[in-house]
């Protein structure tokens, strides 16, 4: 399920498609023969509808997709945990679960990784849970139409993937990893380029649309049309300034436990999702948690990754969706 490494698509053959699964839209990158050549948004209301539709609209042949996960049906958790054989070492994973996790092992697909060795017999691992339930609604779906899943893992993850690969300049410092979806957000911590925390918070861009379109007597279906607008980047600080400051309180809460912890201090806040690249909120957020504010930039380093056909200028505008589905296929 998961995979953490520093390395971007290189010489390749392999063909499929990255595809987040997302809270409202489905964002993809396709790879043809190692290199993305082109890249699709679709609202996600029926799923196997409006995968067909891409399908079609984008005339892909390739049948193989790697998914990635957001919601509260999957988990990320951190802990230590004594050094085995692998084989060993998954099977006690099992046993040991549910004093990490919520739900019982048997309710859950899971894997693990390595994070780094503790001491000569102690791992700290990572270990991601997806509700069989929630998943296999997804696999049903994918396979009415063919689709055949070489790879499956979670948002955060991902992102961690793309941040290790595009910020190796800061994998010296802590850094925080805000990731806003439509329905449901979630942080990273990273002690020095190495996961310490991931955690759902309470805050969405459905409230903050909702905030907008109750102010602003505009319907909710308007409302990212009217975020595009530059002019109202100061307003929209205004408008959601409540919405930020519980935000910021879940964040900063999570800050002070990592300095509990660490003995560190965050330095500086990446933000990912499609609010991330709006005028007003990164001040806002940076005003309110007093810590530099990023947005996590969704065009890899590596630009060779891409075949001649992408069409770079016509993704600038929603490139800021997109940082998941790059850590994805990496």
């Amino acid at each position: 399920m998961i995979h953490l490494q520093n390395k971007f698509l290189g010489p390749s053959s392999d063909s499929f498609v990255g595809i987040d699964m997302g809270n409202l839209y489905l964002k993809g990158l396709i790879v043809k023969e190692g290199k993305v050549s082109d890249y699709f948004m679709e609202k996600k209301e029926v799923l196997s509808e409006a995968l067909k539709k891409i399908w079609i609209d984008k005339k892909i042949s390739e049948r193989k997709v790697k998914i990635s996960l957001k919601d509260p049906a999957c988990l990320i958790r951190y802990f230590p945990f004594p050094k085995m054989e692998k084989k060993r070492l998954k099977e006690a994973l099992f046993y040991e679960m549910s004093k990490f996790i919520p739900f019982s092992p048997e309710e859950v697909y899971y894997d693990y990784f390595v994070l780094k060795e503790n001491n000569p017999s102690e791992l700290m691992i990572l270990l991601a849970v997806a509700k069989k339930d929630f998943l296999d609604g997804i696999l049903e779906d994918l396979k009415k139409i063919n689709l055949k899943v070489s790879e499956i893992t979670l948002d955060s993850v991902c992102l961690i993937n793309f941040f290790l690969d595009n910020y190796k300049e800061n994998l010296n410092a802590n850094a925080c990893i805000l990731d806003i979806g439509y329905k449901f957000s979630a942080i990273t911590i990273l002690n020095k380029g190495v996961p310490f925390l991931t955690r759902d918070i309470k805050f969405s861009a459905q409230d903050i649309f909702q905030v907008i379109s109750r102010t602003q007597n505009i319907q909710i279906c308007d409302v990212q049309e009217w975020l595009k607008a530059s002019k109202n980047g100061q307003l929209l600080s205004d408008i959601v300034q409540d919405s930020l400051s519980n935000l910021s309180k879940e964040i900063k809460s999570s800050f002070d436990y990592f300095e509990v912890n660490k003995g560190g201090h965050i330095d500086s806040l990446y933000v990912s999702g499609g609010l991330s690249g709006i005028d007003g909120m990164s001040k806002a957020l940076s005003d309110f948690l007093e810590v530099k504010i990023n947005v996590l930039e969704a065009i890899p380093v590596s630009q060779d990754i891409f075949s001649p056909s992408f069409s770079r200028e016509s993704f600038q505008p929603i490139k800021h969706g997109f940082p998941a589905v790059f850590g994805l296929i990496s």
